[in-house]
């Protein structure tokens, strides 16, 4: 189901819809719904009645081509400052009665309103009326603005009295905002918790009136959200949104996650995109039935983002756990519609292999290295000269990152036994229950992060110990552990030129598995330990715990993705050795790129995508697959892939697992084995 979003002013536009209209009906399976916009800003109601009559119109003329035709609510409750340039004239002037959201500090967002305030509210109700009579919309999805963070030049909201004075009449507290501000952040974190816990019932409540205004006036519409953020200033996600609008409704909802990526001059931005989409839809509740991530192009011109750049995001997106997809490429007229047609036409050239695709990510989860994200970061401490609202931000992304372009699969929702990846910004903030929980289950980690547990008091737990040293003139010889039998180069690793320090391990119990040791070329250099066999110790191991789980942990440049075939080779041996080969899927070709398998219910692979992350054509890619659900008379597998026509690959089994080599992919484009159909 691929959307089209119009924007407020090109929908409109006559002699621009008239041609979108034409281009649409060229191109079957180029676009299946298109989203309409109420106006951006506050206009006077009489405006909005004037654009649903339009839209109307045009409504029924996509409907007579089977084109489905949806809402998006432009503002809500307003997304900042910016929004100055619209006209917002229907609840911002003079003598307004409507009560603008207010920060800690006392700064007002003159073009943003609390969500409480009834003002605010009547007007909603009134827009609404307009949209849902006129157009009766299958889906209206409320913008990105309903969050309580993020409306310049309020970052944190909402302060205003009346919050105020509700807040601390249901807690029994009696704080001005500058106490208030202050507790939240610095004082008792039971305060932090009732302020998140009022921020979600008041917003939840704003959510359930305007969705219950919607199916009071269009019954059959379904909700969504556009989102961007999973959660940090509300705690763990978002929810209680999404409840909110099943209450309202009775249909489940749906969810838009983005943020970023709007040209493709860096493609690597895309797969940054993807996980930070991957780790909003992992706080998804079970009612969101639909992920349709949006595609942002602004401002939709041939030198942002391209067709190709498009497409590859389309398809990276859906191979990664998306059923749907929504595209911003349409809401400016500075490029000729032929051009925009030209990009349609790549859709509906792609249309098999997403569907495919979509149907995969319906049914199943990730499978790989999952990041271990703790659900109580937002009840951290703030240290004294911390930032206000430090507390908000949620460090994840960048784990995967840097392992991700290896090749290793890498996911956030993953439910079948997963390898845990965690790093010391993540360690810090779990709690000690989350700890426990990780000592018995097997752990991908660096140096820095066994040190920090140990300071937390778990040094008993590891059956090495750690200190910090410098690596300037050491490199790691590979021992001639299993994990490292796979090496072809000279057995050893180094990156001192651009890391000089990291930290060595000494087995204290017998148990410690080495699987490289420190060396050095320089006779002169004073050993770190009164050993001959380990003068400076062991640079990377197999740890084992007390809890029963077996940690891999690097003592050096863990999280650099300019590493050696054999360094990139032993981190995903290590990780498929300590949880007993339960790495889905294996790139054997030594290749940048990244793999999304997708496992399911019962730990099954259904399908691997692979992404050929360079410049050039990547050549033949030998992939193994682990548990494939393989029907017993299947003898081949489909194969798809941009630009390529649907193959039948043949494999050989090697004991339980399948190996296949992929056909050649294109640069920066993805091909992807199905197994279950």
């Amino acid at each position: 189901m691929l959307t089209q979003r119009l924007g407020s002013s090109t929908q409109l536009d006559p002699k621009f819809f008239g041609e979108f209209l034409e281009t649409v009906k060229a191109r079957p399976g180029s676009c299946d719904e298109v989203w309409f916009a109420t106006c951006y800003g506050f206009p006077p109601l009489e405006t909005h009645a004037e654009t649903a009559e339009i839209l109307k119109n045009h409504a029924a003329a996509l409907r007579e081509i089977g084109v489905r035709v949806s809402l998006q609510i432009s503002n809500s409750i307003g997304h900042g400052q910016y929004m100055s340039a619209r006209d917002c004239s229907g609840l911002v002037y003079d003598g307004s009665p409507v009560q603008n959201i207010v920060g800690p500090d006392g700064t007002v967002s003159r073009y943003t309103f609390c969500w409480s305030d009834p003002v605010m509210r009547d007007y909603i109700r009134e827009e609404m009326k307009l949209y849902c009579e006129a157009i009766k919309p299958h889906t209206i999805w409320i913008d990105d603005d309903l969050r309580p963070g993020n409306h310049s030049p309020v970052q944190y909201g909402c302060f205003c009295d009346s919050c105020i004075e509700r807040f601390n009449k249901r807690f029994n507290h009696t704080f001005t905002r500058e106490q208030l501000a202050h507790e939240i952040n610095y004082g008792e974190i039971a305060v932090r918790e009732e302020w998140i816990e009022y921020l979600k019932s008041t917003l939840s409540d704003f959510t359930y009136f305007v969705y219950s205004v919607i199916h009071e006036y269009s019954p059959e519409t379904r909700p969504g959200l556009q989102i961007g953020w999973p959660g940090g200033y509300t705690g763990n996600g978002n929810a209680y949104i999404y409840e909110a609008m099943y209450r309202a409704t009775g249909f489940n909802p749906k969810s838009r996650p983005g943020g970023g990526a709007y040209s493709d001059n860096n493609p690597d931005d895309m797969l940054h995109k993807a996980d930070w989409i991957a780790w909003q839809n992992s706080h998804l509740p079970e009612l969101v039935d639909e992920i349709r991530p949006e595609i942002e192009n602004l401002p939709d011109v041939r030198y942002g983002k391209t067709i190709a750049g498009t497409c590859y995001e389309t398809t990276l997106y859906l191979a990664s756990g998306a059923n749907a997809m929504s595209y911003a490429m349409l809401m400016n007229d500075y490029e000729p519609m032929e051009w925009h047609g030209e990009m349609l036409s790549a859709f509906a050239a792609h249309r098999p292999y997403w569907l495919r695709l979509a149907s995969v990510s319906s049914r199943t989860c990730g499978g790989g290295l999952k990041l271990f994200a703790g659900r109580s970061m937002y009840k951290r401490k703030l240290a004294p000269g911390d930032q206000p609202f430090s507390w908000t931000s949620e460090p994840v992304t960048g784990v995967t990152s840097s392992l991700r372009g290896l090749g290793i699969p890498v996911c956030f929702d993953g439910k079948n036994n997963p390898v845990y990846i965690i790093r010391p910004e993540l360690a810090a903030l779990y709690t000690d229950e989350e700890i426990e929980y990780l000592l018995a289950r097997p752990v991908v980690t660096d140096g820095y992060t066994m040190e920090y547990l140990v300071s937390r008091g778990y040094g008993d737990a590891f059956s090495a110990s750690v200190m910090r040293c410098g690596t300037e003139q050491l490199s790691e010889r590979y021992t001639d552990h299993d994990v490292n039998s796979g090496m072809t180069g000279n057995r050893r690793w180094s990156q001192s030129f651009y890391i000089k320090e990291g930290c060595t391990l000494t087995d204290r119990s017998g148990k410690t598995e080495a699987l490289g040791i420190y060396t050095t070329a320089n006779p002169k250099l004073k050993p770190l330990f009164d050993s001959e066999e380990l003068p400076f110790g062991i640079a990377t191991a197999i740890v084992h715990t007390d809890r029963g789980g077996r940690w891999a942990v690097f003592g050096h440049s863990m999280w650099n993705r300019v590493v050696s075939s054999d360094r990139r080779l032993q981190i995903l041996s290590a990780a498929d050795y300590i949880s007993n080969n339960r790495m889905p899927a294996l790139l054997e070709t030594p290749i940048p790129s990244a793999v999304y398998p997708r496992e399911d219910s019962e730990g099954r692979t259904v399908s691997v995508s692979v992404l050929n992350r360079t410049i050039g054509a990547s050549g033949l890619l030998r992939l193994r697959i682990r548990r494939p659900a393989l029907p017993d008379d299947r003898r081949k597998l489909l194969f798809m892939a941009q630009g390529q026509p649907e193959q039948h690959l043949p494999f050989t089994r090697d004991g339980d697992d399948l190996i296949v080599d992929l056909p050649s992919l294109a640069p920066w484009t993805l091909g992807t084995v199905f197994l279950d159909l």
